[in-house]
Formats: structure tokens, C-alpha cells, sequence
């Protein structure tokens, strides 16, 4: 992969959040023949009636019109923020399993009337994974930065970034969208090198081009990505853009 300015490689990995193995097992609502685990309990999304309210919010999102952005793994939510204040005619959906960050994120969206900006504590390879929640084509942007880093063993089951993984993020994508991922961990760039192939319908990019083409304008870096310019840490970036509808340029575009 080429490289990008100061010190940026075109290169990542994303991860989601708790498995929830320990509590209970079991995975969650996916296409027919695979059986997907996840954060909140590991439980089925059809069988878990305290996500009933979150899977309706996400389907309202997912039925207005013009273009859609989902960050998974948001954090603190302010480049969520900052992407729905720019663009207010962007659906700006984010996905975090911590209810915390997901409280802060809705209480700034409502300070600011960012009536745009939907924040939803679910696990995003549960919903990536489900044709039922995510029907195919519904974001224009799919990101996730500076994902955690899981150990060897059991916990590396909760990374994001595997091969179904990139054909589920393929399927959510509208033809010329994007799918941007950002890492500082080398072995977690390798491992998404070496899993980006399982969906061809994604083709990539640089991504500053990417980022300036396709994505709306953001103000704000995430707290990780601000501490690796402090420490002058290299960033490894990947940029993908969904095959078809070559005409599609901008931000805009739907």
C-alpha cells in the first residue's frame, strides 16, 4: 500500500466492542449459515427484546432520504458531532457498545439540534451481518477508527476487521461508497491487509482523496488519532470504494 502524508499508511483494522461470550453465549441474527458473536450478552438480536427500541431507531434512520454515514465505535461521539453539524442533510449514524458514550452523544446531538445524528448502542458486526437490520446499499459511508487492539486467544474473536467482516461492510455500502479504517497498530493493519481481499466488490483508494471526495467535512480528530500527531506515531489507513456507479463523485452523491 502507498503511503500518505505525515507518516500515514494506507492501511487498518477495526474492532468492535465486548463479546458478551462469558454472559450467556449464542450469537446474533445473521444471514442464513453463519452464526455471528457479540457484545451485549451474545444474544440474538431477535431474541433480545431490550434492543427492540434501538433496531427501530436505526430502521428510521435507514428510511430517510439522501445519503447515510455510520461510524462504528464512535467513542467520545465529537467527530459524529462535528460530521452531522457540517452536513445536515447527511444521515449521521453512530454505533457504540458502551450506553455511556452513547448518552453523551444523544444529549449533545439534542444541545446542538443535530435532529441528523443517531447515536445507538448495538454491536456493529451484529448489525453489519444482518440483512434484516442493514438492507444492502444503505450507507454511503461506513468508518471505524482507531479500533482496539485485541490480544491472542479468546478476545481476538471480537475483532471487526476479518474477512466477513469487509464483505458485510461491501453490502452495506451504496455502489461508490466508501469504507475508511484507520489503525496505529502494525499487526492489526496486516491482519486487515490480509482480509480486504474477501470482498472484491471493494476497490482501493487513496485515501485522502477518498476522505475529500466521497465523505463530508469533519472539524474534529478522534482523541487517538490527536495523540498519535502529539507523539508522531505513523497511522495506517485504508480506503475502499464500493464498485459501481463509476459517475458517483462527492459527498453529495445518492
Amino acid at each position: 500500500m502507498t503511503g500518505g502524508a505525515g507518516g500515514d499508511t494506507v492501511r487498518a483494522v477495526a474492532t468492535s466492542g465486548d463479546d458478551g461470550d462469558e454472559a450467556g453465549g449464542g450469537g446474533v441474527i445473521a444471514p442464513p449459515g453463519r452464526d455471528v458473536r457479540g457484545a451485549l450478552g451474545g444474544s440474538r438480536l431477535d431474541r433480545r427484546p431490550e434492543l427492540a427500541e434501538e433496531l427501530a431507531r436505526l430502521r428510521d434512520a435507514l428510511a430517510r432520504p439522501g445519503p447515510r454515514l455510520l461510524e462504528i465505535g464512535f467513542d467520545h461521539g465529537r467527530r459524529l458531532s462535528a460530521t452531522a453539524a457540517a452536513s445536515p442533510t447527511w444521515t449521521v449514524v453512530g454505533l457504540e457498545v458502551r450506553e455511556q458514550r452513547v448518552l453523551e452523544a444523544r444529549a449533545r446531538a439534542a444541545e446542538h439540534g443535530l435532529d441528523n445524528l443517531v447515536a445507538l448502542r448495538l454491536d456493529a458486526r451484529a448489525i453489519l451481518a444482518s440483512p434484516d437490520a442493514v438492507p444492502e446499499g444503505a450507507f454511503t459511508v461506513v468508518e471505524a477508527l482507531f479500533p482496539t487492539p485485541w490480544p491472542e486467544g479468546k478476545a481476538r474473536r471480537r475483532l471487526l476487521a476479518t474477512p466477513d467482516f469487509f464483505r458485510d461492510a461491501a453490502r452495506a455500502l451504496a455502489p461508490g461508497g466508501l469504507l475508511y479504517l484507520a489503525t496505529d497498530v502494525a499487526w492489526l493493519a496486516d491482519a486487515m491487509a490480509a482480509s480486504a481481499g474477501a470482498a472484491p466488490e471493494l476497490e482501493a483508494t487513496p485515501w485522502e482523496e477518498a476522505l475529500r471526495e466521497r465523505r463530508p467535512p469533519c472539524s474534529q480528530r478522534s482523541r487517538r488519532e490527536w495523540r498519535c500527531a502529539e507523539d508522531g506515531l505513523p497511522v495506517h489507513r485504508f480506503a475502499f470504494v464500493r464498485r459501481g456507479w463509476a459517475s458517483q463523485r462527492g459527498p453529495g452523491s445518492s
